[in-house]
């Protein structure tokens, strides 16, 4: 039986520090907009949608600064560990 570790240098570790990220990011960076609409340049979208549709599923992603502050925080914090 095959058991799969997941040390530092696992690639797949490194792209779920990276979406966690990302999706932190936003989350903050949508908490601190309701707080400070002055901050809405955090969620203001830097790229137009991006993906692909099905006829059974669509996937879209866009990015805006707080998404790639949160991935760059999760690459920080994957290397940290």
């Amino acid at each position: 039986m095959v058991v799969m570790t997941f040390t530092r240098d696992h690639i797949t570790f490194f792209i779920g520090f990276v979406i966690l990220g990302g999706i932190l990011g936003i989350a903050v960076g949508s908490f601190m907009v309701k707080l400070a609409p002055s901050l809405s340049i955090l969620t203001a979208p830097l790229t137009k949608p991006i993906g692909f549709d099905c006829e059974l599923i669509s996937v879209y992603v866009r990015l805006n600064i707080a998404a790639v502050v949160g991935m760059i925080a999760g690459i920080v914090l994957f290397r940290w560990i």
